[in-house]
């Protein structure tokens, strides 16, 4: 296996947050249609990351839409850095992008979402909601609370879309990386730590 550059990886990570990005931008859509759906204001969900932090109204929409685009951004750069690791984990064509893009997906909800949700997100919520809250924020946090269940799994679904979505976009970016190179067999990938039975 050949050292990766300094300038090959982080062309790997711009090509990962661009992927990420777009996974992203396919979930706020969902974030939109979900408030609608629950006769939410719109950025409900983004408001939420905001008010654990002390901030109110659009500034807290704002606040929870660049912290969520910036992770999907910094999930699909690390992604795609960690493809290049390897070459078993090439991403040699879009599927391989979509399958990989899923199986992370369901680990930056398992990693990741569940612990923020339910150790820092819910119990700061009922905190922040305090007397400089409006009436609006309000209704979403009770809304949003009666419906927690529903949302802890709707987000398992939305988590997965967006591994998808990145994966594919990443798949598409990165697969001409790889045209020229042959595909090693599996007894050329094994190594002394990972050999092929």
């Amino acid at each position: 296996m050949l050292p990766i550059s300094r300038h090959e990886m982080y062309g790997k990570a711009k090509a990962g947050s661009v992927a990420g990005i777009a996974g992203g931008i396919a979930l706020l859509a969902s974030f939109f249609g979900i408030d609608s759906s629950l006769n939410l204001p719109s950025g409900s969900f983004y408001m939420m990351i905001g008010l654990a932090v002390g901030l109110h109204g659009i500034p807290a929409i704002v606040f929870g839409s660049i912290v969520h685009m910036g992770t999907a951004a910094l999930i699909g750069a690390v992604f795609c850095m960690c493809s290049a690791l390897h070459p078993a984990l090439y991403l040699r064509n879009i599927w391989k992008g979509v399958f990989a893009g899923g199986i992370t997906g369901l680990e930056v909800y398992a990693i990741f979402f569940m612990p923020i949700a339910l150790y820092l997100m819910i119990p700061t919520l009922g905190v922040a909601t305090g007397s400089t809250a409006s009436s609006q924020e309000l209704l979403a946090v009770s809304t949003l609370k009666a419906h927690l269940g529903v949302i802890i799994w709707g987000a398992l679904v939305l988590h997965v879309i967006y591994g998808v979505v990145m994966g594919f976009f990443s798949g598409m970016i990165l697969q001409e990386d790889y045209k020229g190179a042959r595909k090693k067999s599996l007894y050329e990938l094994e190594s002394e730590s990972m050999p092929a039975t």
